[in-house]
């Protein structure tokens, strides 16, 4: 298996470790919310609320499922991604699944700063999101990566480690 996702909730540091895991690896980096971006000319804020997490998920697995099997490559999906079956699985087919446990205090103040979008916080609010996703996310992980307190090295170090060892 030459391909690495993180799942996590947003803001848990997917991209910003995403970005430096594959840099230390030769791989490539696939910021899946940035592409949805690219391609629809918009923040993602607005992709959701104009289009819906469905319409969003779906670019999104649209994106990984035609990845080259061959290809060496760090993922980083939507916090959401666990929703979309077809793309879960994908992702638990063709990858070491690396979920960022980043703790709620964090992910709260992080989104503060820069809100980002996240399906049904209107709704729900963000520690009901938080408590319903960690179980999904550990379910689909196979290895299980506390940033609290960590640096970036520490951090993607463990990630390369287990990813070596699996």
């Amino acid at each position: 298996m030459n391909k690495i996702a993180l799942i996590g909730m947003p803001s848990a540091g997917k991209t910003t470790v995403g970005s430096h895991v594959a840099q230390k690896l030769g791989f490539d980096f696939l910021d899946l919310d940035s592409m949805v971006e690219e391609k629809e000319g918009k923040s993602l804020i607005d992709v959701m609320d104009e289009k819906g997490p469905d319409y969003f998920r779906a670019m999104e697995f649209d994106f990984i499922k035609d990845i080259d099997k061959n290809k060496k490559v760090v993922i980083s999906p939507a916090g959401s991604i666990i929703f979309y079956k077809d793309a879960i699985d994908w992702i638990a087919d063709n990858c070491f699944v690396v979920f960022l446990d980043t703790p709620f205090e964090v992910i709260q103040e992080r989104l503060s700063r820069e809100p980002k979008a996240v399906a049904g916080l209107k709704e729900r609010g963000l520690k009901s999101i938080w408590d319903e996703r960690r179980s999904i996310y550990e379910k689909y992980a196979q290895a299980i990566v506390k940033t609290d307190g960590r640096s970036l090295d520490q951090i993607s170090e463990e990630i390369i480690s287990q990813f070596a060892q699996r």
